[in-house]
């Protein structure tokens, strides 16, 4: 598609929306067309991409939400992004670029009554040596958990509401030049429980309201060496992290939580790669049940097979048909597209197949991470 088609097809779209176009009308829409050809589309192909925009970008962007996981059912919602304005870097002592930071603020709600709202803030400080990531949000969120002795057949689950609310803060630092980080966390939620069961249910639970605190204190290890944090196709990513939650956390609950994970990612050519990932969790203590790991797998729901030692891996290759279509292969399917070739940006969707149903995800970035 050339340009100049391109951009009559736009023109033409948006006139049919009106009637009777002026002069001011199509100068406008002229206007509009010269804007999107100057951002949003790539001069080494002609094709849409977003990678001068998002690097550039500054100000206020709307974006919007779409929630596929099957846990929750299909939700939309929309948040309402400002890039800060990125501080000059010296490229030649600091090689590595970070992220922009970021504020937001959101809002989401799914088909089966879940919804959340509220803010987050990524921060990028000091030639991309010190790193910020904190969240606050009010949440309901309805879910199933899957006891294995519940007096309910296992595929049937167990309803139960969260409701409440939710605060994360997290600093990172950089060891000097390196791709070394070492962090901190910090986890609260003050929430009520509803179990979503009948009183002759049969089921051993606890009382079917009841409230509760959990706060947790988390340091981590990590090691970043992929060539983009967006869609990956080289490089290795490693963390470690530990995390206890107690009393004096601010939590009801007093357990450890272990954590590991390392992904690997092999170029074949230069549009094609291949994806490792290896995950690991554990807990000890008193853990609530909604806390406990699980398989967190394209086409499974979240929480539907928990227990205090998980271990999830994939595989996963990109085969790069194109120089902006791709095809994921994994335990299902999908397609991407480089929407920021210079960020190495890909979107798409994937479609996998669980043990009980068919899942379809929209899938920005990697799959992972």
């Amino acid at each position: 598609m050339t340009r100049t088609f391109r951009a009559h097809l736009l023109a033409a779209l948006l006139v049919s929306l009106v009637s009777g176009p002026t002069t001011a009308h199509a100068s406008w829409f002229g206007g509009l067309s010269e804007w999107f050809d100057d951002n949003l589309v790539d001069p080494e192909d002609g094709m849409v991409d977003m990678s001068d925009y998002l690097s550039s970008a500054a100000g206020f962007l709307p974006v919007p939400i779409i929630i596929t996981e099957p846990a929750v059912g299909f939700g939309l919602g929309v948040a309402v992004a400002y890039f800060h304005p990125p501080n000059e870097r010296d490229a030649e002592e600091h090689d590595h670029t970070g992220p922009p930071s970021i504020s937001v603020g959101f809002a989401a709600r799914t088909d089966n009554d879940t919804y959340l709202y509220g803010g987050a803030h990524s921060g990028v400080w000091r030639d991309d040596h010190i790193r910020y990531l904190g969240a606050i949000a009010k949440v309901s969120v309805n879910l199933k958990f899957y006891p294995s002795r519940a007096g309910q057949e296992q595929d049937q689950g167990i309803g139960f509401n969260v409701d409440g609310t939710f605060l994360y803060q997290q600093m990172q630092f950089r060891l000097r030049e390196s791709n070394w980080w070492l962090g901190a966390n910090y986890l609260y939620i003050n929430a009520e429980n509803t179990f979503k069961v009948g009183p002759d249910s049969g089921t051993d639970l606890p009382e079917p309201r009841f409230g509760f605190e959990q706060g947790g204190l988390g340091a981590f290890v990590e090691y970043d060496g992929r060539n983009t944090t967006f869609t990956p196709s080289a490089g290795l990513r490693a963390i470690f992290e530990f995390r206890n939650y107690d009393s004096a956390w601010g939590s009801d609950f007093d357990y450890d939580h272990l954590m590991g994970g390392l992904y690997h990612f092999t170029p074949f050519g230069d549009y094609s790669s291949l994806g490792i990932r290896l995950e690991g969790e554990t807990v000890t203590g008193d853990v609530p049940f909604f806390a406990y790991p699980y398989v967190s797998l394209r086409g499974i729901p979240a929480l539907r097979y928990q227990g205090e030692d998980v271990v999830t891996a994939e595989v996963e290759y990109l085969w790069g048909i194109t120089p902006r279509w791709t095809l994921a292969l994994f335990g299902g399917v999908g397609f991407r597209y480089r929407l920021a070739r210079k960020l190495g940006l890909q979107a798409g969707v994937d479609v996998a197949r669980g043990p009980e149903d068919t899942s379809i995800y929209l899938t920005v970035g990697s799959a992972w991470l």
